[in-house]
C-alpha cells in the first residue's frame, strides 16, 4: 500500500494556531472531508490515560481536541469524544477526568457528546488478526461512523513508544485492558501483537498526532514534556508511528509495534517507503531525546538475555518517599504481585510481577520507578 504522512509545524496551543496547522496537515490527505460525511457520527478517540492537567504532557492537549471537534461540526457531523483511561474507572471518576485534563470544557464550550469506554461493551472477531481474533471492545468504537484518532507523542516503559498504534489500547474498557495484559504477560513482542490486532478490528480513519509539547523518558505518565512543536497527520497508523518515532530519535525497528507491523505486511520498513508532505523528516530528528529506561534491554546479547533474564531484566520498585500509599497499583497490578496494606507502602513480589509497569504507568505520585538489577549495574548496560 502507499503510505502518507504529513508534518506541519505549530509551535503553541493557542486555538487559532492549531486548527490552521491541523488543517494544513490533513490538506494534502485530501482534508478532513474525506473520510467525515454530513450526519456522520464521528468519533474522536483521545489519550486520557490519567488526570492530569494540560501541561504535564500526558493527554491529548484540549486545543487540539477542541480544533478536530469544530472541524467535524463544521461538516455537518456528529463529533463523540472519548476513551478508556488507564486502571479502573467509575462514572464519577471519569468525570473529574474531564475536568482536569481540560476536556470538559470543550465539551462545554462546543457542545459535542461524551462517550466512557467502559459503560458498554461488544465482542468482535477479526479474521485478519494474528493472535487475538476475539476482542471486547468500547461499543462507541464500534458503534462509530468514522474514527478519529488523535495521540499524544509519548515514550511508554513497556512498549517504548506512545503514539498511533499503542493509543488503540484505549479501545478495550476498563479492568479488560487488565485482563489482557495477564495473556501478554512478560513478553513485549506478544503484547505488540496484540496492538496490532486491535489496530486491525477498527483501523482509525484518520490519526492526528499532538506533538506540539510530547513526552520523553519514563513515560507515559512521568516523564517530561518536551517541546517539539509538529502535528502529524496521517490515514496510516503504522506509516505515521515510523515517522514519530524517527523523529523521536528512535531506530524505528527496534519498537516492537513498528517492527512488528512492518514483520506482518502492514507497516513500512523504511522512511523511504513513505510519501512526506509538509516538513522533511531528517531536521526534525531529536538527536537527544530521553528514551525509556527499559530500552536498555535492547542491547543485551539475546544469549544472555534469555538464560539470565530473572537476573537482568528492568523491574518495578517503590519510592517509599513519594509513596501516598493510596493503593492504586496494587488494586491495578494484573497479576496480583503486589502487596498492600492501609497506611504502608505497597511491597512487590517480582516472582509474580510480569514487568507489564501497569504500577509505574498509573501511579498518581510517580512513585513507582524502573530499576536495573545489579547485574547489569556491574556489566555496564
Amino acid at each position: 500500500m502507499a503510505y502518507e504522512v504529513t508534518i506541519a509545524r505549530c509551535d503553541s496551543y493557542d486555538d487559532t494556531l492549531v486548527k490552521k496547522s491541523i488543517e494544513e496537515s490533513l490538506a494534502p490527505l485530501g482534508g478532513l472531508g474525506s473520510v467525515v460525511k454530513k450526519g456522520d457520527r464521528v468519533l474522536i478517540k483521545l489519550n486520557l490515560l490519567a488526570a492530569k492537567p494540560p501541561e504535564a504532557a500526558v493527554t491529548t492537549h484540549p486545543s487540539v481536541v477542541k480544533a478536530v471537534v469544530r472541524m467535524v461540526q463544521e461538516l455537518g457531523a456528529v463529533p463523540i469524544v472519548g476513551d478508556s483511561p488507564g486502571g479502573r474507572s467509575t462514572g464519577t471518576s471519569y468525570k473529574s477526568l474531564l475536568k482536569t485534563t481540560g476536556i470538559q470544557q470543550v465539551i462545554d464550550e462546543t457542545g459535542c457528546e461524551a462517550a466512557r469506554f467502559d459503560d458498554e461493551t461488544v465482542e468482535v472477531i477479526t479474521e485478519s488478526a494474528r493472535s487475538f481474533k476475539k476482542l471486547k471492545l468500547a461499543k462507541a468504537v464500534v458503534d462509530a461512523d468514522v474514527i478519529i484518532s488523535l495521540p499524544k507523542l509519548k515514550t511508554h516503559t513497556l512498549a517504548y513508544f506512545t503514539g498511533a498504534i499503542k493509543m488503540l489500547y484505549g479501545y478495550l474498557p476498563g479492568i479488560t485492558k487488565t485482563e489482557y495484559h495477564l495473556h501478554t504477560a512478560r513478553d513485549v513482542n506478544m503484547f505488540a501483537g496484540l496492538l496490532l490486532d486491535i489496530h486491525e478490528a477498527r483501523k482509525p480513519d484518520i490519526t492526528i498526532m499532538d506533538a506540539i509539547v510530547g513526552m520523553e523518558g519514563a513515560g507515559p505518565q512521568h516523564g517530561s514534556p518536551r517541546s517539539i512543536g509538529l502535528i502529524l497527520a496521517s490515514k496510516s497508523c503504522t506509516a505515521l508511528d515510523f515517522v514519530a518515532t524517527t523523529i523521536a530519535g528512535f531506530e524505528p525497528l527496534k519498537v516492537p509495534t513498528v517492527k512488528l507491523a512492518h514483520e506482518r505486511g502492514i507497516g513500512p520498513g523504511a522512511l523511504k517507503e513513505i510519501t512526506v508532505y509538509g516538513c522533511p523528516v531528517e531536521p526534525l530528528i531529536i538527536k537527544d531525546f530521553k528514551k525509556p529506561p527499559t530500552m536498555s534491554m535492547e542491547r543485551i546479547p539475546p544469549v544472555l538475555l534469555n538464560a539470565a533474564r530473572r537476573l537482568v531484566s528492568n523491574r518495578p520498585r517503590i519510592d517509599v518517599s513519594r509513596c501516598v500509599k493510596c493503593g492504586i497499583c496494587a488494586r491495578d497490578c494484573p497479576p496480583k504481585a503486589m502487596k498492600f496494606t492501609k497506611g504502608a507502602a505497597p511491597v512487590i513480589d517480582q516472582g509474580k510481577c510480569i514487568r507489564c509497569y501497569c504500577c509505574q504507568e498509573l501511579c498518581p505520585e510517580g512513585a513507582v520507578y524502573v530499576a536495573k538489577p545489579f547485574v547489569r549495574k556491574i556489566i555496564g548496560r
